[in-house]
């Protein structure tokens, strides 16, 4: 799966190749060879945190795996009608809605408190059924304020109403 990013929202991480530095240090006045571009030799990469993620500076590297937090990372929101609250202070995490009874071609917004989240950083989000079988929602707006996110899903259907819960999941990017 090289080149591949994988998201797990069950467990809210990202998953991506392994670590290839892209040049390689020598000892000072141990290198008698000629001047130019070093090959890289690829270096296995376990996990790594948001702390060592963010000091790597290798243009060409990869990640095996991006734990963004630990801990429990679900929560569940109030409200049955057109909006929801949830409050997740975590890097990523799934949200289960209350009971929607969301109608065809209408919307359901999201509003989760989150302390990790600024106004300029990427949120990334996703929608499946969690007891709804009906309805076809997706994502229409991902919207990050300082200290929330609003995530709006539409049930996309032409006729059938969405009739249960739905699991938002979400990460965060710092910016």
């Amino acid at each position: 799966m090289a080149g591949s990013v994988l998201f797990d929202t069950r467990k809210g991480d990202i998953n991506v190749p392994a670590l290839t530095p892209a040049s390689t240090a020598l000892p000072l006045g141990s290198y008698d060879g000629p001047v130019g571009a070093l090959t890289p030799s690829p270096v296995a990469a376990s996990t790594l945190d948001a702390t060592t993620l963010g000091s790597i500076t290798a243009p060409n590297a990869t990640v095996s795996a991006l734990h963004v937090d630990t801990g429990t990372k679900i929560a569940s929101a109030t409200g049955t009608g057109a909006t929801g609250a949830a409050t997740l202070n975590k890097m990523s995490g799934v949200i289960t809605t209350a009971a929607l009874t969301t109608a065809a071609g209408a919307s359901y917004a999201l509003t989760i408190a989150n302390s990790d989240i600024a106004a300029a950083d990427i949120v990334m989000a996703d929608v499946q059924f969690g007891t709804a079988t009906t309805g076809s929602p997706g994502l229409t707006t991902v919207a990050t304020a300082a200290g929330s996110v609003v995530i709006t899903v539409q049930n996309f259907h032409a006729s059938a109403a969405v009739n249960g819960t739905l699991l938002i999941s979400f990460v965060v990017f710092k910016n």
